[in-house]
Parts: C-alpha cells; sequence; structure tokens
C-alpha cells in the first residue's frame, strides 16, 4: 500500500475543505431545484391518488420501513388517512414537513398529524411532532408498550429520530405508486438499517432481503 504524503495534503487541507464546502452547497441547490420541479408533479398526483381508496393505508402496509414499525392495531387507523404530503422548504430543502390527513375516526380528534424535520448548523436533524389527542381507550401506542415483538407507528409522533421520517419523504412519498403496487425495484429502502423507534429495544428480526437502490 503507496503511503499518504502526509505535508503536501496538510499544504492543500484549506482548498480541499473549500472544494467539499462548495460541493455541498451545490447539492443543496440542486436539491432545492428538483423539488421545485417535482412540486406540481406532485400535486397533479395528489389528485389523481384522492380517487383510490385507502391508497395511503396500502402504501405504509407495503413499505417496508413503514411496514417493520407497524402493529395490527394501526391498520384499522391508517384505513382513515386521506393524505400524506411532504412540502420542503424552499431555501433549504433539506428541512421538510410530513402532514399525514385523517378522515373523522374513532381514534383521535386530530384531522392531521404533521412531523416537522429541520437541519441545524452541525448538519444534525432535529424532529418535531404533533401530540396525538387520543379518545378514550384508543391509545395504540400504550397497547404496545410492554410488547417488543412490533410497535405502533403512531410511536412516530413521540420520538425526535429522523430516520424514518427521511424514508417516509424520499422514499415512500416518492415512489407512492410502486409501493402501491408493490413493485420492488424503485424503493431505496434498504433494512440493514433497521428503523427503531425505541432506542432501548434491541432489533432481534431476521434481516430481509434488501431492496435494489436506484441507479
Amino acid at each position: 500500500m503507496s503511503e499518504i504524503d502526509t505535508a503536501a495534503l496538510e499544504a492543500v487541507r484549506e482548498d480541499i475543505q473549500d472544494l467539499a464546502e462548495a460541493t455541498s452547497k451545490v447539492e443543496i441547490q440542486l436539491a432545492n431545484k428538483r423539488a421545485e420541479l417535482m412540486l406540481p408533479i406532485f400535486e397533479k398526483r395528489r389528485a389523481i391518488i384522492a380517487k383510490i381508496p385507502k391508497f395511503w393505508s396500502v402504501v405504509c402496509q407495503n413499505h417496508e420501513a413503514m411496514g417493520a414499525i407497524m402493529s395490527a392495531d394501526d391498520i384499522p387507523i391508517l384505513d382513515h388517512l386521506t393524505d400524506i404530503w411532504v412540502q420542503h422548504d424552499t431555501k433549504d430543502s433539506r428541512n421538510y414537513t410530513i402532514t399525514f390527513t385523517f378522515k373523522e375516526n374513532p381514534y383521535f380528534t386530530d384531522k392531521e398529524l404533521v412531523k416537522k424535520i429541520t437541519i441545524k448548523d452541525d448538519d444534525e436533524a432535529v424532529a418535531e411532532s404533533t401530540k396525538i389527542h387520543w379518545k378514550e381507550g384508543k391509545n395504540v401506542t400504550l397497547k404496545r408498550k410492554n410488547d417488543a415483538e412490533n410497535e405502533s407507528f403512531f410511536s412516530f409522533f413521540e420520538d425526535d429520530d429522523a430516520t424514518l421520517a427521511d424514508y417516509i419523504a424520499h422514499d415512500m412519498f416518492t415512489e407512492a405508486f410502486a409501493v402501491y403496487v408493490n413493485d420492488d425495484s424503485d424503493g431505496e429502502f434498504d433494512d440493514s438499517e433497521s428503523v427503531d423507534l425505541d432506542d432501548d429495544e434491541e432489533d432481534e428480526e431476521e434481516q430481509k432481503p434488501q431492496k435494489k437502490s436506484k441507479k
């Protein structure tokens, strides 16, 4: 193995750092432009999806990252889900809000449940969530507290982790039609990186085959 020229590397360290920062800025600009161009397409898709009963419930059940943390108790609640929408910050698309819209249901009083992701100066993702106002006896997250087999998806609104939000915003939402028909070719979820809404629990599930990444 060849030796690294430490002195030469040190002499250009600042130049390398400047290039890295410039690259990062360009990547953000590209992501911002993509979000801008895709917005009208997603708006047209939104109108089409509204004609398909339980579309988003099926998508949530089919998506691997979601399925990894869903329980059977979640499904009848998700059947009342009418829309999922991802809104990106126009200045920095890494900041985004996911809004889950529900029709009137016997489980909670909220019409919308929201997860907001903000990237701080140190590139750390900070998550803020809606507090769910459960109707009496309907809180499925309480039912799952002592059940290590499956977590409830609705615990997603109780934690400050951005991992699942990232899968929802950048895979499940963008590839919704492919996920609906269960087409593995378009998904990017790699379940070797487990989505765990409870940091104290160990992941004991067997690893599933990975989906193919986009080229």
